[in-house]
């Protein structure tokens, strides 16, 4: 049986575990987020990495179109 000296009021209660969710949503936003920057990161290197090389490099469209960009060196 429980028995110990320090109980808090229910409404600290509420307010730590509200306080406790608020802070996890924030922490899985920022997780989310951060792997999807690295996901972007990674496109985008591997774009100028397939340009440097001279290798074509296709952009696929929401709509389904895809776009070609040649590495084609200018100059």
């Amino acid at each position: 049986m429980p028995d110990h000296i320090n109980i808090n009021h229910p409404e600290r209660r509420e307010r730590d575990r509200r306080d406790q969710i608020k802070q996890a949503e924030q922490d899985a936003k920022i997780k989310v987020l951060e792997m999807y920057l690295r996901a972007v990161e990674s496109d985008l290197e591997s774009i100028f990495t397939r340009i440097e090389r001279g290798d074509d490099c296709e952009l696929h469209m929401p709509n389904g179109d895809v776009y070609v960009i040649k590495g084609e060196l200018r100059g």
